[in-house]
C-alpha cells in the first residue's frame, strides 16, 4: 500500500472521528448565572447583641445573629443539559454559594469557642440539579423525572423549596445549618430549591397529573427518613379558568420524630413516665386552588388547604412544644387559605405598564405550648413565597395572618418599581405570661437554635413591613437590582426586643 493511499486513509479516519465527536456534542447545552449581592441588615433580631459572633476567617462584623450584619454574597450556577435521545435527556447543574472574605463555615462565639455553620468550605461547589427526563416513558402521555430537580406546584404555598427555612427535614436538630453554605442569618437568600424526587407526569390535556416522591432527610439508619409523597392534578377549565387539587404527605420516621422523652402522666403531677415514641411524625395536606382571568386586565386566585396526621411532642425538634401532660404525641389539624390579586391598570394609565394587587394569607396558629388535644398550627411544609423579605426571616410561615398590598410601574422602558407593605397579624396571641406580663422566650420561626422573643401576652399585631424593589435590565443578559426593606414590630413585641429592622440588598446577575 503507498504512502499516499495510507495518508488518505489516515485522514479519512481523522475526519470520521471528529464527525462523530460533533454528532455527540451537538445538542448539549451550556447556561448558567451569577448572582453578586452587596447587603446591609440591622436589627434583624429586634435588639443589640453585647458579643455578637464573628466568622473565623474575616475580622467583620457579619456573622450569624446580631444586631448588624453586612457584607458581599455570590451565588454561581452552571447547567449542562444534554438530549440523549428523541424522548431521554439528562441535567446537571452545579451551585457555589458564598459570602466574600470566609472561606471556612465557623464562627467565634461570646465565649470563644468555634461553632460549625455547615459542612465542608465555602469555596466547595454542590450538586444543585441531577436528572433524567424520560418522555414518553412505557405509555406516550407519561413523562418520568428521576433526580435531584427543582418542584413547584400553584403557588408554591405548600411545594417549591425544599431549604424552606421554616423547621423541616433535620435543618435544625443540632441547631447548625446542616448542608448550609450561608449563614443561618442570610439562608434565606439562597437559590438552592431542589428536592431528591421521582416525579411520574401524565398529561392529558387540558389535564396533569403529577404523582412525587422526595427523599428530604436520610442517615444510614434504617428508621430515621424524612420523605415527602403526593399527588398534585391541575385541569384547565377553558382559556380563564384553572383548577389544581393536591394531596401531600410528609413523614418523619420513628427514629427522627420522637426521642425518649420524660412526661407527665397526663396531668397527675408527679408521677412520671418514659415515654419512646413508636409514632412516625406525620402531616397530611389536601387542598384546592383556583385561579380565573375572566375579567379583563384582572387575575385572581383562591387556595384552601387543611392538614392532618399526627406531631410527636420533642422540644429537640419543635422548640415551643411543651413535653407535659399531652402524652407523646397530638393529632393535627390545621388549616390555610390564601386569596391573591392583580389588576393591571393599562387602559387607565396609558403608559409606565402599572400594576397594582391585594393578597390574603391565613395560617392556622397553635396556642403557645399549647396542650389541647389537637395541634392546630400550619406547618409550611416546603412553602416558596416569601424568599428575601424581613418578616420571613423573623417569623415562621405559620399562626399568622398577612396581608399583602403590592404596586409595581416602569418609569423608563428598562426599569421597573415595585412597592410592597404587608401587615401581619398573629392567630393565636402567645400567653403564660410570667409576673411581667410577658411570654418569654418565643421561638418565632420554629426552628431550634434561631433567636428567641420576649412577646406580650395576649397580643396580636406582629408588625409592619415595607419593601421597595428597582431592578434595571442593562442589557437582555445583564440585571441590576435594588432591595429596601423595613419591619416595624407591633404591640405582640415587648419593648426589649422592638427595633425596626432594615435591610439594603444591591445585586447584579448576568444570564449566560
Amino acid at each position: 500500500m503507498s504512502k499516499r493511499l495510507i495518508l488518505v486513509l489516515a485522514l479519512v479516519f481523522a475526519f470520521g472521528i471528529t464527525a462523530v465527536a460533533f454528532a455527540e456534542v451537538q445538542n448539549v447545552k451550556v447556561s448558567g448565572d451569577i448572582l453578586m449581592q452587596g447587603l446591609n441588615r440591622t436589627n434583624i433580631i429586634l435588639r443589640e447583641n453585647s458579643a455578637p459572633p464573628r466568622l473565623v476567617s474575616s475580622p467583620a462584623t457579619y456573622n450569624q445573629y446580631s444586631n448588624k450584619i453586612n457584607g458581599f454574597l455570590s451565588h454561581i450556577r452552571v447547567r449542562v443539559d444534554a438530549d440523549l435521545t428523541d424522548n431521554v435527556s439528562a441535567t446537571v447543574r452545579l451551585i457555589n454559594e458564598r459570602m466574600w472574605g470566609s472561606e471556612y463555615n465557623s464562627y467565634i462565639d461570646s465565649t470563644g469557642t468555634e461553632v460549625a455553620v455547615g459542612k465542608g468550605n465555602s469555596t466547595d461547589v454542590q450538586l444543585d440539579l441531577a436528572y433524567v427526563t424520560a418522555k414518553e416513558f412505557l405509555y406516550s402521555p407519561l413523562t418520568l423525572t428521576v433526580g435531584r430537580q427543582e418542584l413547584h406546584f400553584g403557588n408554591d404555598l405548600i411545594i417549591g423549596d425544599v431549604d424552606t427555612n421554616n423547621l423541616m427535614s433535620g435543618h435544625g436538630i443540632t441547631g447548625a445549618s446542616a448542608g448550609q453554605y450561608l449563614p443561618r442569618s442570610l439562608d434565606d437568600l439562597t437559590l438552592r430549591k431542589s428536592f431528591d424526587a421521582i416525579r411520574a407526569t401524565l398529561n392529558y390535556d387540558p389535564l396533569v397529573v403529577d404523582a412525587v416522591f422526595a427523599r428530604i432527610d436520610k442517615t444510614v439508619d434504617d428508621n430515621d427518613a424524612v420523605d415527602l409523597w403526593g399527588a398534585n392534578a391541575n385541569y384547565a377549565l377553558n382559556n380563564d379558568t384553572t383548577l389544581e387539587a393536591y394531596y401531600w404527605l410528609k413523614v418523619r420516621q420513628k427514629a427522627g420524630a420522637g426521642a425518649a422523652v420524660t412526661y407527665n402522666n397526663q396531668g397527675t403531677g408527679a408521677e412520671q413516665r418514659l415515654i419512646q415514641s413508636s409514632h412516625d411524625d406525620t402531616t397530611q395536606t389536601i387542598g384546592a386552588r383556583v385561579a380565573y382571568s375572566g375579567v379583563k386586565n384582572t387575575n385572581l386566585g383562591l387556595e384552601v388547604a387543611g392538614q392532618f396526621g399526627e406531631k410527636v411532642n420533642n422540644t429537640t425538634l419543635y422548640p415551643d412544644d411543651i413535653t407535659s401532660d399531652v402524652g407523646g404525641y397530638r393529632s393535627r389539624r390545621a388549616y390555610a387559605i390564601q386569596f391573591t390579586s392583580m389588576y393591571n391598570l393599562a387602559d387607565i394609565v396609558k403608559k409606565y405598564d402599572p400594576t397594582v394587587g391585594f393578597n390574603y394569607t391565613l395560617l392556622s396558629g397553635e396556642p403557645y405550648k399549647g396542650r389541647g388535644k389537637h395541634y392546630s398550627g400550619w406547618d409550611p411544609m416546603f412553602e416558596n413565597q416569601a424568599q428575601g423579605t424581613l418578616f420571613n426571616k423573623i417569623m415562621g410561615y405559620s399562626n399568622a395572618q398577612l396581608i399583602n398590598v403590592t404596586a409595581a410601574a416602569k418609569p423608563w422602558e428598562d426599569v421597573k418599581v415595585a412597592l410592597d407593605w404587608y401587615y401581619i397579624r398573629l392567630m393565636k396571641a402567645y400567653r403564660d405570661a410570667g409576673a411581667d406580663g410577658n411570654a418569654s422566650s418565643i421561638d418565632l420561626t420554629g426552628v431550634v437554635g434561631d433567636p428567641t422573643y420576649t412577646m406580650k401576652a395576649g397580643k396580636k399585631t406582629l408588625g409592619n413591613e415595607l419593601d421597595a424593589n428597582i431592578t434595571y435590565d442593562y442589557t437582555e443578559d445583564v440585571q441590576f437590582g435594588l432591595n429596601l426593606g423595613w419591619f416595624i414590630p407591633g404591640a405582640a413585641f415587648d419593648e426589649q426586643n422592638k427595633k425596626t429592622a432594615t435591610q439594603v440588598i444591591g445585586s447584579m446577575k448576568v444570564t449566560f
